[in-house]
């Protein structure tokens, strides 16, 4: 019987791309995330100057309960690497009520949705997103909304390497110590993302209903726990309600049914 919803963290590693433009006479080419990356020095770059367009290159997850961080990359020794590796993630989010990430709405899906695409998956059945960035930004004023930032700050698993262009190209290319290397990068951001999800979930105000997902009928705190305790009540401008807080994660939140309604009846 399922009482809760499977819920998902994930982390994408991407690779710029690269261009080659000429320019007064003179050929110019780089990396390049976006094509108006050196607007300023050269102009836009234009799609016909792209040698190699930015890619995503390896992808780590986890089922929150589960052990082992999953991870697939372009590198695999496997039959048609990429394809294969996005469709091991396209399968996992399938399986998933809820997907979390830092920045992930925004950023990781987008990519995702763009390489499933282009590969010519059908789109998946996809679960709420819970983006911790969108959390930090909407309900916190910490001064750095980044992932090793914020985990640093709160005292939790944290990430402990830095992206490196010049190390996820020479994964790409075969080197070894840099595929391992960009592998526990990877799967670090899995682990510190999951671990900031868990610390900023009493906060979440928008937190997919835990509720919906159990089949027993009873009702879920955002973190798991069916233990609750009163705490006072809270108003509207015509309702009172019952005030709760959960003894698990000791995030608080009103009951459904008001307990008294005020009698405004318009005058003529």
């Amino acid at each position: 019987m399922s009482t809760g919803p499977k819920t998902l963290v994930a982390d994408i590693e991407r690779l710029p791309g690269r261009f080659s433009a000429k320019r007064r006479g003179l050929t110019v080419s780089g990396d390049f995330w976006s094509l108006s990356d050196h607007k300023h020095l050269i102009g836009r770059i234009s799609p016909d100057e792209v040698t190699e367009w930015p890619s995503t290159i390896c992808i780590a997850w986890r089922f929150i309960g589960k052990k082992r961080v999953e991870f697939a990359s372009v590198w695999d020794n496997v039959a048609d690497a990429e394809y294969r590796m996005l469709e091991r993630f396209w399968v996992a989010t399938n399986e998933a009520d809820i997907v979390v990430g830092h920045n992930f709405k925004a950023f990781d899906m987008k990519h995702l949705r763009t390489a499933w695409r282009d590969h010519g998956f059908d789109p998946p059945a996809e679960p709420a997103i819970v983006d911790t960035l969108s959390v930090a930004r909407s309900e916190f004023g910490d001064e750095s909304r980044q992932l090793v930032a914020l985990t640093k700050r709160l005292g939790i698993s944290t990430k402990t390497d830095k992206y490196s262009v010049a190390v996820a190209r020479a994964a790409v290319a075969g080197d070894r110590k840099a595929q391992q290397k960009l592998r526990a990068y990877n799967a670090g951001d899995v682990e510190a993302s999951e671990a900031l999800y868990l610390a900023l979930r009493p906060w979440m105000k928008n937190h997919p209903s835990i509720g919906l997902y159990s089949e027993d009928g009873v009702d879920q705190c955002s973190c798991g726990s069916r233990e609750f305790g009163k705490n006072g009540f809270a108003y509207t401008k015509l309702s009172k309600f019952q005030r709760y807080y959960c003894r698990g994660c000791g995030a608080t939140f009103r009951g459904k049914r008001a307990l008294a309604s005020a009698d405004l009846r318009r005058v003529a």
